[in-house]
């Protein structure tokens, strides 16, 4: 399975897309994560990749839970910022959350890939996701240990199957004009 989520991951950057991540509390942790390993460095000095964090940004957050609700806080994210192919990976523990549904739904209707990193099984947003990774229990501690060990493989993946350039070096700018 963890396969066909890095197999996902490749082709989407190979061909011009980005991934979009996101969960609430911890998983908003580890959907932070998963987005700087892949735009900044996992291993070593790599080329970053076009990934996004949707959980991150407070003033967005609460402009949106505070205008239309908690539930529509990442579906209207997704709706203003995914494009048909970008992968959009979402991190659970229950699948429960009327937001969860709502974000994977909006993704799956803008033809994004959809994955879900989940604790539990839920039929509620399985339909929603072409990937579905469980890890079988609603034990927080030890779903969160387990997705941050998916989230590393996927990472691993991904750079390797890439074969990211290692060599890659910031634009240097020139130093600025003195007054």
């Amino acid at each position: 399975m963890i396969d066909n989520v890095v197999d996902l991951i490749v082709t989407s950057i190979q061909q011009g897309h980005k991934i979009i991540t996101f969960g609430v509390g911890g998983n908003a942790s580890t959907a932070m994560h998963l987005a700087a390993e892949l735009s900044g460095k996992y291993e070593q000095y790599e080329k970053p990749l076009p990934c996004i964090c949707i959980s991150e940004n407070p003033c967005i957050l609460t402009a949106i839970t505070n205008d239309f609700g908690w539930d529509q806080v990442f579906e209207r994210q997704i709706a203003g910022l995914a494009r048909p192919g970008d992968v959009v990976i979402a991190f659970s523990i229950s699948g429960k959350g009327e937001y969860l549904s709502r974000a994977l739904w909006a993704a799956k209707s803008l033809n994004c890939q959809v994955i879900l990193l989940n604790g539990a099984f839920s039929p509620l947003v399985q339909f929603a996701c072409r990937e579905v990774l469980s890890f079988g229990s609603e034990d927080t501690p030890r779903v969160q240990e387990w997705q941050l060990k998916m989230v590393h493989k996927i990472c691993a993946g991904v750079k390797s199957r890439l074969e990211v350039e290692t060599a890659w070096q910031p634009i240097m700018l020139a130093s600025p004009v003195s007054m």
